[in-house]
């Protein structure tokens, strides 16, 4: 395994600027389809990631090889554990890193202070079950960067987007984090006008209507 990181102090040339500042829109993303995607591997409670770049707050992380984690043991039930790259601004460095969950299918607690100690930019939710040697199941909370937004595969990945004004589409539907009153919540950002816009349930999405 190997991730070179280019952002921290003294690292970055021209050429690394001008990729990373590309990505100075969104908080995290990953670079084409296959960056960071997880499979699960061989060995006991082993989760594979594949090669690929990764951008977040600045930083320029290429790795170059695939990549092993392995989940801890799980005494009774299920648990969510999250699948996390985490820069260290003290070190320079960026690693994988397994954070322990709950029963919960939710996002744990993770390292959240960009530029002064360590950030963790979440890639996947793992489930490990007692008794149980391989993963039972990923959840992808990658998301991408464009000209146009951001794009990702599942709505969780919206927990940890908490800029308000983000704007990301999921499942063919696009989101933005805007105020419900005098909280942030994620709405619809739809296109549509008055009466041309079709029906939207929570949880459900937009309602074709024929």
């Amino acid at each position: 395994m190997a991730i070179t990181s280019r952002g921290y102090e003294g690292t970055i040339d021209y050429e690394d600027w001008a990729i990373v500042t590309s990505h100075f829109g969104s908080q995290y993303s990953v670079f084409g389809a296959d960056a960071f995607s997880a499979a699960a591997g061989a060995s006991d409670r082993e989760v594979v990631l594949q090669p690929g770049r990764a951008a977040g707050h600045g930083i320029l992380d290429d790795s170059d090889a695939t990549i092993s984690v392995v989940g801890g043991t799980v005494a009774t039930g299920s648990r969510w554990d999250l699948i996390a790259l985490r820069r260290n601004w003290a070190t320079g460095a960026t690693t994988p890193v397994i954070i322990a969950g709950s029963a919960a299918k939710a996002i744990p607690a993770r390292e959240n202070d960009p530029g002064e100690e360590k950030d963790d930019q979440p890639l996947w939710l793992a489930r490990f079950s007692a008794g149980q040697t391989a993963v039972q199941e990923l959840v992808d909370l990658r998301c991408w960067f464009g000209d146009g937004g951001m794009v990702a595969k599942d709505l969780l990945a919206r927990d940890y987007l908490t800029r308000i004004g983000t704007r990301i589409r999921i499942q063919g539907i696009s989101w933005m984090l805007a105020f419900d009153g005098a909280t942030p919540a994620w709405v619809p950002d739809s296109v549509y006008v008055g009466a041309t816009a079709p029906p939207y349930f929570p949880n459900l999405g937009w309602l074709k209507v024929p």
